[in-house]
């Protein structure tokens, strides 16, 4: 399974911080990874978190949830340490164990997690069967990948332009439409994949983040952007987005990704396959939404 180069400095990760709120990286908090779990028994489970960021969403799944124990992930130094010293302040370090991780295959046991969280994470990996595949060897029997992903709906100019203004701030992304995210799971190893569109609701939350800059910090916000980066984070209401790590979108390429892209934010669930052998109704699980 390879990884991304991808890395956030220290101004970056502030920044999203600020924008976001505490522990997190992305759009939600700890009420998203609620929508995200909803359904899904995490009482008393293994989980790991792939990609765990800033650590929000560990601690949520432990203190919110009443996880037994969460495996976090990441690949980047920065992060892991940002993430410790918040672990380590909400006295969650007996539960939360963080590794850093140089892509390969994953670092634990076959069958050792019930459920494995992931937002926005496949879109940084270029061999998504590969990660996937590593997914489902590290999975129990009947366990639940379950997250949020980005995908794409046409390789069009607005794709593209967009594409080379990420990597423009050094940061590669792999995006895939939605039938070949599913068609991959499926060839992973997974079945009953439920996917729900968010795109609506991520957009109302970039909206609110954005009068968030406007209101109270926008002082700090230009320490860390920069005053261009900063007009543009402020040219319109979707300038803050889940999408795009640097917390920056020109509103141009933002409406034409929206109209032509369709670039949407969806939650995503897979069920491991369960093979004949170790079928049984106790370790079965319900697929999709209810």
């Amino acid at each position: 399974m390879g990884s991304s180069v991808n890395r956030y400095d220290p101004r970056n990760i502030e920044t999203m911080e600020l924008v976001y709120g505490k522990g997190y990286m992305s759009a939600g908090g700890d009420a998203e990874v609620a929508r995200i779990v909803t359904g899904i028994k995490i009482r008393n489970r293994q989980l790991l978190d792939i990609g765990c960021g800033l650590g929000g969403a560990a601690i949520s799944l432990v203190k919110d949830h009443h996880a037994r124990h969460v495996d976090a992930l990441d690949i980047d130094d920065n992060i892991i340490r940002r993430a410790g010293e918040l672990i380590e302040a909400t006295d969650m370090d007996d539960r939360i164990t963080l590794t850093r991780f140089d892509g390969g295959a994953l670092p634990y046991h076959s069958d050792q997690f019930d459920v494995i969280y992931l937002t926005a994470t496949s879109c940084h990996l270029e061999d998504l069967y590969g990660f996937f595949s590593e997914i489902h060897r590290v999975l129990r029997c009947g366990g639940w990948v379950v997250g949020g992903e980005w995908f794409k709906a046409a390789d069009n100019s607005a794709y593209r332009d967009w594409d080379s203004l990420l990597r423009e701030r050094g940061l590669n992304f792999y995006f895939v439409c939605r039938s070949h995210f599913e068609t991959t799971l499926s060839k992973s190893g997974f079945g009953s994949v439920s996917v729900v569109d968010r795109t609506q609701a991520t957009t109302d939350l970039a909206r609110g983040y954005l009068d968030r800059v406007k209101q109270n910090s926008k002082t700090r916000y230009g320490q860390n952007l920069g005053t261009k980066t900063l007009r543009l984070f402020l040219a319109g209401p979707t300038g803050v987005t889940n999408a795009l790590p640097v917390v920056v979108w020109p509103t141009d390429i933002f409406e034409r990704a929206k109209l032509k892209l369709d670039l949407g934010f969806r939650y995503a669930r897979a069920l491991q396959h369960q093979p004949l052998e170790k079928r049984s109704l106790k370790r079965g699980g319900k697929s999709g939404y209810e």
